[in-house]
């Protein structure tokens, strides 16, 4: 696999992990000039916004550490340009890492909600 399939992948297993905890998937792999998200759900009112990891089992940097302030600061920027477009009004929004770590028969699916947040 490739790392554009092994991406794909991940996202389908991330999308079907979401679904299943009552998440509903709007969109994925959401692009606006320079911004993007890799998956946009929604839970009751909270707008829900999701970066997928893929590793090997073993990867030396986890997905949460993968997630610096520079990355949260561009999701953020980009939920806010989406947010921006969106008819709909919430409540709330949150950011979720989904982090998949895969070997040659298994995978395992860690989901950290709230993994950081937006200040004002």
């Amino acid at each position: 696999m490739n790392a554009t399939e092994r991406g794909r992948w991940g996202e389908t297993l991330a999308a079907i992990h979401l679904e299943n905890a009552g998440i509903q998937v709007l969109e994925r792999n959401w692009r606006k000039g320079r911004f993007e998200i890799d998956l946009i759900g929604r839970q009751a009112n909270t707008w829900v916004f999701v970066e997928v990891k893929v590793r090997k089992f073993g990867y030396a940097e986890t997905a949460f550490e993968s997630i610096d302030l520079y990355k949260q600061q561009r999701i953020i920027s980009a939920a806010d340009r989406f947010l921006k477009h969106q008819e709909r009004q919430s409540d709330a929004i949150r950011f979720d890492i989904l982090c998949i770590e895969y070997g040659h028969e298994n995978h395992r699916i860690q989901h950290i909600e709230d993994a950081f947040i937006c200040m004002p």
